[in-house]
């Protein structure tokens, strides 16, 4: 996560956001881990149950859940689990793909 945009990210924060702390959740395919922020604290590569790295060919889908307040995580059209819990208010998807060499986050990416 950039940090450096946390700030005008809570200054937009409007009643649609709901009552949740969570803001940002991430899946990380390489290792399965997920992260997330609530644009003040940052938790990075936290291992979740049934979390499970990806390779080649591998399709993810994610179901979000706002009745429930939850993010499930699919492979191959086989349910993994649920990711995060505690999510409420609006939400919009963003997708990001990259590879780091060396599997080492910080390194170089690809």
């Amino acid at each position: 996560f950039c940090q450096d945009y946390f700030d005008d990210f809570l200054a937009a924060r409007t009643d649609g956001w709901g009552d949740g702390n969570v803001h940002v959740c991430i899946y990380v395919t390489n290792g399965g881990e997920m992260g997330w922020t609530n644009w003040d604290d940052v938790e990075s590569l936290v291992d979740w149950e049934g979390m499970e790295s990806c390779e080649n060919g591998d399709t993810i889908g994610m179901m979000l859940n706002l009745e429930e307040g939850t993010l499930t995580v699919y492979k191959n059209s086989r349910r993994l689990g649920v990711m995060q819990t505690g999510l409420s208010g609006s939400y919009c998807w963003h997708a990001t793909c990259c590879w780091y060499i060396n599997n080492a986050p910080g390194g170089s990416t690809a």
